[in-house]
């Protein structure tokens, strides 16, 4: 019996032992992210260290850090006690280097008149994604004058070239098409073939606009031999056609970039198409443009976008017609297509306020008011 007392506590000594060394162990590796924070003066040490000490939760989530950091930050504290150092942030699970030392720059931005001013309902600042990649710079938006919207798809490619109009008068729509592939099993040497007919049909513009690929796609069967030749050509037309749109540019090494892709479901979302992860027609929006400009008589249709759809595109008669002659969901391909370059055309070369705030992560608090 004693032999199993000694037993335990020997056992017990050890586990606690074991304890510390890990700890003990785990603090180099935290030394060398230590060495690569800013270095901060004495004053503005002690400010952070008391702005993080004396507030909580609420009042830190209000600098520049996720609510779910605060949390974990307030939580760390509650276990631990008040940061001695600046360096004892780095044991909280999510803050690395590159979120401390942003964090660290708002929390030395604030007014520094004590906890009252820090617990303010400050405006943080909205985080905006990219509209397109790569990102074009002012020069060459000023110069595009075209741009043709490629809808690409697992059979098929669709396109629209818009000749860009001022922010006064419309876009004129100048050319619109829907080409077939026919098959969702090509191999690849033949689907190369299709492709690259198809991009000589594409018509020359100033630059070329795809919506991004798709990362992953959720499917009820995700090892479904279908679905995988399905999303593999999808991403093989893509390929192609981008390859081939790009080599239209010149030589030049010093040209700027002819090929962009638009965030994925950008002009669903500027016309009021998207429900969830899902569109929905877009039949309704090409119809009522089309009424709007040339039936001016007419009322314009019902519609929950937020744009007002007067004078956006010039549909000239004979495109209008080989709208009206498609089958349907050819008709909803070429509407999409033409909705990706008018979305490209007002978001990015116009720039267009009202635009840009319908599709803003913020618009839901404060919906813009329509163009008159």
């Amino acid at each position: 019996m004693l032999c199993r007392r000694s037993l335990l506590g020997v056992t017990t000594r050890c586990l606690r032992l074991s304890s510390t060394q890990q700890h003990r162990s785990s603090q180099p590796e935290s030394d060398q992210a230590i060495g690569l924070l800013p270095a901060y003066s004495d004053a503005d040490r002690l400010k952070i260290l008391k702005t993080i000490n004396e507030n909580g939760m609420n009042q830190i989530a209000n600098y520049d850090i996720t609510k779910a950091r605060a949390t974990k930050l307030q939580n760390w504290k509650d276990r631990h006690g008040p940061l001695q150092e600046l360096s004892d942030i780095l044991y909280v699970e999510g803050f690395g280097l590159k979120v401390t030392t942003k964090f660290f720059k708002s929390l030395l931005a604030s007014p520094s008149s004590g906890s009252a001013a820090v617990g303010e309902n400050r405006p943080k600042t909205a985080r905006v994604a990219p509209f397109i990649t790569p990102a074009m710079d002012e020069g060459q938006r000023s110069r595009i004058a075209s741009a043709v919207g490629v809808r690409i798809g697992v059979t098929s490619v669709s396109w629209a070239r818009l000749k860009i109009g001022s922010n006064e008068a419309p876009c004129l729509l100048t050319h619109w098409q829907h080409h077939e592939l026919n098959d969702k099993k090509l191999h690849l040497s033949e689907l190369s073939r299709r492709c690259l007919y198809v991009s000589h049909q594409i018509p020359e513009a100033d630059c070329y606009v795809m919506e991004s690929p798709q990362m992953a796609q959720a499917s009820s069967n995700p090892g479904s031999i279908d679905q995988q030749n399905v999303n593999i050509q999808k991403a093989q037309v893509a390929a192609i056609m981008s390859f081939s749109l790009m080599a239209r540019s010149d030589g030049d090494e010093n040209k700027t970039n002819n090929v962009y892709y638009m965030r994925r479901f950008l002009s669903a979302r500027l016309f009021n198409h998207l429900v969830g992860t899902e569109r929905v027609s877009s039949e309704d929006t090409i119809l009522a443009m089309m009424r709007t400009h040339y039936n001016v008589e007419h009322q314009i249709p019902e519609t929950e976008s937020p744009l007002e759809l007067r004078k956006l595109i010039d549909f000239p008669a004979d495109l209008r017609l080989v709208f009206s002659q498609q089958e349907r969901y050819q008709r909803e391909l070429l509407g999409q297509a033409l909705l990706l370059s008018l979305a490209f055309t007002r978001l990015v070369l116009q720039q267009d306020p009202e635009s840009i705030a319908s599709v803003s992560r913020n618009s839901k608090d404060s919906p813009p008011s329509r163009a008159t």
